[in-house]
């Protein structure tokens, strides 16, 4: 019997942070979906039904803060971890992140490896672990 591979989605507009996570993702057995911009992101969420999703805030056509909110009736149907990734420290972004189920923030620059281990983390977890993810 076949094990489904864990899917994850990486929303990013800086093509080499796509490529470096999308490596290490890949290297660690998930599939890896990206997306340039948030509403391809948000379109990807709704047709690939990600287990995680990676975002950037700063984002052209739909920012990062954005793409999280109106991807909670998605998490209704299908829960997955959101993993936000900016170089924006400020504190309202991580008020935000921190408010919303199963969301954790990472600030640039960040490790991939750290990435995995929190990832990780995710999968080996119960699925009723609460109402917030946190490494």
């Amino acid at each position: 019997m076949q094990v489904e591979r864990k899917k994850v989605l990486i929303a990013d507009d800086e093509p080499y942070v796509i490529r470096v996570v999308k490596l290490k993702l890949t290297n660690a057995g998930y599939d890896v979906i990206t997306a340039s911009n948030g509403l391809e992101a948000l379109e990807k969420i709704r047709t690939n039904r990600p287990d995680v999703v990676i975002s950037d805030v700063n984002m052209p056509k739909l920012g990062g803060k954005e793409l999280c909110l109106r991807a909670i009736p998605l998490k209704k149907e299908k829960e997955f971890l959101t993993i936000v990734i900016t170089s924006s420290i400020q504190e309202e972004d991580r008020d935000w992140a921190q408010s919303l189920e199963k969301t954790i923030f990472i600030e640039k620059p960040f490790s991939p490896k750290e990435l995995l281990k929190i990832i990780g983390q995710y999968f080996s977890l119960d699925n009723d672990y609460g109402k917030n993810f946190s490494h």
